[in-house]
């Protein structure tokens, strides 16, 4: 019998990110977690790149996205950073 190996590789660059998954992306974010996820899709990354490009993991950037969890002060230079622009300026902490 023979067994034959055979590699195939598809380039996914130029589709969305799987991780967006349908969830509305807001054009004019009024939460943290719309300002990210908006920021993630223009740079098309997925969450596993986009958390380690603010020093979090993907389960902290998912709650973030999802307004569960509300980023600490300690995140927000990084976020700042991340985006471009300060959006805790305009937002508040729901509590």
């Amino acid at each position: 019998m023979h067994f034959y190996h055979r590699t195939i590789r598809v380039v996914r660059a130029s589709r969305a990110p799987l991780a967006i998954r349908g969830v509305p992306i807001p054009k004019s974010p009024v939460t943290i977690g719309g300002h990210l996820r908006r920021r993630r899709a223009e740079l098309r990354l997925g969450q596993s790149q986009a958390s380690y490009s603010l020093g979090i993991s993907t389960v902290t950037l998912s709650r973030w996205e999802c307004e569960k969890v509300f980023p600490t002060a300690q995140h927000h230079p990084r976020i700042v950073d991340y985006l471009g622009y300060d959006p805790f300026i305009n937002t508040s902490n729901p509590a």
